[in-house]
Formats: C-alpha cells, sequence, structure tokens
C-alpha cells in the first residue's frame, strides 16, 4: 500500500524537481509533490519524461488535482540502464547520480548538459564518476 509521508512544494524551484524527485525514487521514498505545473512546457514534457524514466526502475509518477505522488514500491536497479534526456539538459543531470546505485548509467545525448553546465561531465569526473563519451 502507497504510504505518502511528505508532500514538497516545488513551486518556487521547479528547475529542481526532476533531481529531487529522481533522488527521492532511488532512495525508496513515497512522496508528493506540488508546484510541478510549469514542467509540461519546459525544453521537453517534463512530467511524461519523468514517468517514462523513472518506470525503468519500477517507480511511477501519477498525477491527481495537481498533485504527483512517487511510488516506489517496485523500485529495483538493473545493472544497466539507458536514460533519455529528450533535449532537456536536467533530464542528464538528474538521472546521471544514478550511477551510484546502478553498475552502468547510459545517459542518451550526453551534450544536452552543455545548454546550462557545460562542464558537468568533468565534474562528475572529479568527484569520482566513471564517465565515459561513446
Amino acid at each position: 500500500s502507497l504510504e505518502t509521508t511528505q508532500v514538497l512544494d516545488l513551486k518556487t524551484c521547479p528547475d529542481l524537481a526532476q533531481t529531487i524527485i529522481v533522488i527521492a525514487a532511488a532512495l525508496g521514498k513515497n512522496m508528493s509533490f506540488t508546484g510541478l505545473e510549469t514542467l509540461k512546457i519546459k525544453e521537453t514534457d517534463r512530467i511524461a519524461a519523468l514517468q517514462n524514466e523513472l518506470a525503468k526502475i519500477g517507480v511511477t509518477l501519477t498525477e491527481n488535482n495537481l498533485v504527483y505522488t512517487l511510488n516506489t514500491d517496485e523500485l529495483h536497479f538493473p545493472n544497466k540502464i539507458t536514460i533519455a534526456t529528450y533535449e532537456d539538459h536536467r533530464m542528464a543531470m538528474a538521472f546521471a547520480p544514478l550511477a551510484l546505485l546502478i553498475d552502468e548509467v547510459e545517459i542518451e545525448e550526453m551534450q544536452v548538459v552543455e545548454k546550462s553546465y557545460p562542464y558537468f561531465w568533468e565534474d562528475l569526473k572529479k568527484a569520482g564518476f566513471d564517465v565515459k563519451e561513446k
């Protein structure tokens, strides 16, 4: 059964929403989020993108009356995962840290980070991540 214990309002920081949601998912936290209305009109429909990519680790993100609920009851970490970015820099940056839990995380269109953080991959390398370009 889904036990939602926390609701986060991300209206004042929608650009952090993807990262916060992916972190909560990776930690197995069933949570709810509000203030995500603008995510559908960004570089991509970020809600749909999150839903698609979170499904790869068994997590769902559903909406009811503008409240988005994260269900991690079926969370699992495969040995390898490929994450689509939908040409959205924040998708790449939000999902890259899954490499802490998954042996091989492939981020499609790695160059999308150049829009906001051109040295993202280099900085991840400095932090100890094994980053390889295809």
